[in-house]
């Protein structure tokens, strides 16, 4: 990722095997994780403006259903997922996650939409 990439983003990003996805693909993972949403490594990403529901779990605790949208695609990478359905105990759960957090997972922000 490029320096300026990094210096544009909006939301500080956490990374971490911790951070788990559920959805009807084969061994989705997630790259990075921000209260605005996040982004999955998935070499077949759903399309652009397409809408999904997802089960997310942090680290060990219990997971919880967001409703998200591709923003971005990376082909053969993956893609970015705005949060457009959260509620306010899971986008809770999510800062807190973010903050607890290693500092040297968190990056800086800039603005993956």
């Amino acid at each position: 990722m490029a320096s300026d990439d990094i210096n544009r983003r909006l939301e500080p990003r956490v990374v971490g095997e911790e951070i788990k996805l559920e959805y009807l693909s084969p061994v989705p993972r997630i790259r990075d994780l921000s209260t605005s949403g996040f982004f999955i490594l998935d070499p077949r990403p759903f399309q652009r403006g397409q809408t999904v529901e997802f089960r997310l779990t942090l680290g060990s605790a219990k997971p919880f259903v967001v409703t998200g949208m591709v923003r971005r695609v990376e082909p053969g990478v993956g893609m970015a997922i705005e949060f457009i359905r959260i509620d306010a105990d899971a986008r809770r759960r999510v800062k807190e996650f973010i903050s607890r957090s290693d500092p040297k997972k968190v990056s800086p922000s800039r603005d993956d939409f």
